[in-house]
């Protein structure tokens, strides 16, 4: 009877969708892109129904798209070869090669000394230790592209002191690790690298719209409203926690204390230090030294192997990393399916004919606005911004192109409101759980806290992003 219940979603799935397949496509639509969009969709709410993990379904899904063959490849080798076409897919390669870096920062405790360093010097008040802890974040970001990593680097300092500041102040725990949430996902806007959603919305963005987004470009897009987040959110924050400790002379005296148990910097920690300047300078510069993003990334894992700040065995005990190889690749392969049978721009026109019927006469703006908008709460449906962005992004960037908005704006903006949208609710993102784990939140506590940091960060993303991009030329 359990079992039942727990494979119930699935088995809700696999009738709804045998019923599906039976019909005829709506007009317009082409029978592969029908029967591929019915794989896909069937496989995201599956995903969404977390009756398994989400590797496991996806590979299930993988299975179902090579038996029942719905882009027509004619025998089940070409089905086959047609369900792994994204397991080469060099931006995926990039996401497996920066989850090691992660590990690097956390085997060498550098993130952690970042953190400490910051805090040492700057945290007097829980305000200013709620920057540091934000900065710290922002400054291992772009080689790290888990939150949860990051989060589990920066947390755990964040309930330490928490503890060690005032143990009877609730609320000063539940702000720090708040704003540990909030900056998780600001600091993911910034870099293309910070988030594995923002690696797939490139490869969107180059597949549906021909955008070449490159680690420099990003940054130049994103980095300015990333910052305006970073600036504004802690303070939010603050006055809608309101932790009884303002004052807190204990929190430097604890990070130095904490660095002299680390002792001085090591070599490997100096080894990673220098790779990652190197590898960020090769991502920002590497359209004029001819080196492509994922190239540079196999050059820094490569010299963290040959300066054993790494092991093949940390190599191969990188799950998270091998994980997200599987059902990332799976899910690509089917989202570019879409798009080539011709799924994502009829979906895109439906929705774009739509509004323009019932918003008539609205300015681009205003459609993107409201896309925006219903975009954002969409992750109250979503256990993965990640799983998000493959479902939901190829949709409502060829609808808003349809209503008049500039590409990149498109594109830009989407960016930006799946990573603030993370927040929303407690399983919206993996690392949510691990921070809830503290015990600061309720459950209640966290999906009202996280509504204010969403509407928040949404409005000041998209103010401040819409001014930057105007002066950048791009509207």
């Amino acid at each position: 009877m359990k079992v039942f219940k727990e494979y119930l979603p699935i088995i809700l799935i696999v009738v709804l969708g045998s019923i599906m397949w039976r019909f005829q496509p709506p007009v317009g639509l082409k029978i592969t892109a029908y029967h591929t969009a019915i794989v896909f969709i069937g496989t995201i709410l599956a995903i969404i129904a977390n009756c398994m993990p989400t590797g496991a379904t996806a590979l299930v899904g993988l299975t179902v798209f090579v038996v029942l063959d719905p882009t027509a490849a004619g025998n089940s080798k070409g089905s086959m070869l047609a369900g792994l076409q994204d397991f080469d897919n060099a931006l995926i390669w990039l996401i497996v090669i920066a989850f090691m870096m992660a590990r690097a920062f956390q085997k060498t405790g550098l993130g952690r000394r970042i953190a400490l360093t910051l805090l040492s010097k700057f945290g007097q008040s829980s305000l200013r230790v709620a920057y540091c802890l934000g900065v710290a974040d922002f400054l291992i970001a772009p080689a790290t592209p888990s939150n949860t990593a990051r989060a589990a680097i920066v947390s755990p300092i964040a309930d330490a002191l928490a503890k060690a500041i005032n143990k009877d102040d609730s609320k000063l725990g539940r702000y720090l690790i708040s704003n540990c949430s909030a900056m998780n996902d600001s600091s993911a806007v910034g870099f293309s690298t910070g988030f594995a959603g923002n690696i797939a919305l490139v490869g969107i963005a180059a597949s549906v719209l021909g955008i070449t987004l490159n680690f420099g470009m990003w940054a130049m897009y994103l980095l300015v409203p990333a910052l305006a987040l970073l600036l504004v959110m802690p303070l939010i924050l603050y006055k809608t926690i309101n932790p009884d400790t303002k004052k807190t002379p204990e929190a430097p005296e604890y990070a130095k204390k904490e660095l002299t148990k680390m002792g001085k910097v090591t070599n490997h920690e100096k080894g990673l230090l220098g790779t990652f300047v190197v590898l960020v300078f090769m991502w920002v510069f590497g359209s004029y030294l001819g080196i492509y993003t994922t190239v540079a990334a196999f050059i820094g894992l490569s010299a963290l192997l040959l300066m054993k700040v790494l092991t093949w065995d940390d190599i191969k005990s990188e799950k998270g990393a091998w994980d997200t190889l599987v059902w990332f690749s799976i899910l690509m392969g089917m989202a570019n399916h879409l798009k080539s049978t011709g799924f994502s721009s009829w979906v895109g026109s439906s929705v774009s004919s739509f509004l323009q019927t019932h918003m008539t006469g609205a300015s681009p703006t205003v459609f993107l606005i409201a896309m925006m908008t219903f975009y954002l709460f969409t992750a109250y449906c979503f256990a993965s911004g990640t799983a998000k962005v493959m479902a939901l992004a190829p949709v409502i960037i060829t609808a808003l192109v349809s209503l008049g908005v500039a590409p990149l704006v498109a594109v830009l903006s989407v960016a930006g409101i799946t990573n603030v949208g993370c927040n929303l609710s407690t399983y919206s993102h993996a690392r949510n759980p691990l921070l809830l784990g503290y015990g600061y939140h309720t459950n209640s506590q966290w999906m009202k806290i996280g509504l204010v940091i969403a509407i928040c960060a949404a409005v000041i993303f998209m103010t401040v992003g819409l001014a930057w991009w105007s002066i950048l030329g791009i509207n």
